[in-house]
């Protein structure tokens, strides 16, 4: 079932039949289907000849067949132990494809990238990992360049909501504001799965910002309180901050900000004067 011009990409239906396999919910898997998702994901991250990629979750090599054919190098990241022999067939025929077995969550991006060079990280990954993905990619901001990532259409909205926009945004709405552009490039519909997912996906493309946004003062007293905001979003600031800070109405008087007011109304600026004010 290999690939041996690497043109396009075969169905991965057909790939995991012809190798007596099938898709494993308690990994998360979903394969992409519809031919034309794979082209237009490696577009929108933007993946040329001179990037280094990094692809989480490659699966039976779906996406791979695309940033094969547009990236300089591209290491695939697969969990699945089964499904390392598929790779490796059907990307025989790219000798700028590496294929490497293991779990994201155990990868230390600053020494990938001490490896490698600047990263341009994709991956079609699986929803419940999401959220710790993008948070160590976000801990390690020197370790990459861009970030293109198939997920639930709802964490792409979080993610790339401004903060202050009210119930779209959240915690990891103002650390991806501080360090990234996020932009959600387009959705995708659950009929371009196997097996469909019951609810729509989003390309989410994370830029990194050569500085950050805003001078927070510190990013893990930033962290502290932001998310100390959005663990009880209901609630009003100075009520939501007294876990973590002695004279939350004192602190938000300094930073400016009104003591009723929410986390989801302020901005990634007063965010940040709120930060900088804890360490006055």
């Amino acid at each position: 079932m290999s690939n041996p011009t690497g043109e396009r990409s075969l169905d991965p239906r057909v790939v995991l039949k012809a190798h007596g396999l099938w898709s494993k919910k308690h990994f998360g898997q979903n394969f992409l289907v519809a031919p034309e998702i794979p082209t237009r994901i490696a577009e929108a991250g933007g993946a040329r000849p001179s990037d280094t990629i990094f692809e989480i979750g490659a699966g039976v090599g779906t996406l791979t067949h695309a940033l094969a054919r547009r990236g300089g190098r591209v290491v695939a990241l697969e969990y699945d132990r089964e499904l390392l022999p598929v790779l490796r067939a059907e990307l025989a025929y790219a000798p700028n494809v590496e294929i490497r077995q293991g779990n994201v969550l155990d990868v230390d991006w600053a020494a990938l990238a001490e490896e490698l060079g600047p990263l341009v990280v994709y991956g079609n990954i699986p929803y419940h990992l999401s959220s710790p993905i993008l948070d160590g990619l976000l801990k390690t901001p020197s370790a990459w360049t861009r970030a293109c990532f198939l997920v639930q259409r709802e964490f792409a909205e979080r993610v790339s909501a401004p903060p202050g926009s009210g119930k779209r945004c959240g915690a990891i709405s103002a650390h991806a504001a501080l360090l990234t552009h996020a932009t959600q490039m387009f959705n995708v519909e659950g009929g371009a799965f196997h097996p469909p997912p019951k609810v729509t996906s989003a390309v989410l493309l994370l830029e990194r910002r050569a500085t950050p946004a805003e001078d927070v003062g510190d990013l893990k007293t930033f962290k502290k309180l932001v998310k100390a905001l959005f663990q009880q979003r209901r609630k009003m600031a100075r009520k939501a901050l007294k876990p973590v800070v002695t004279s939350p109405e004192a602190l938000l008087a300094q930073a400016g900000i009104e003591p009723t007011r929410r986390g989801e109304e302020l901005s990634l600026r007063e965010l940040a004067a709120l930060s900088r004010a804890a360490l006055s």
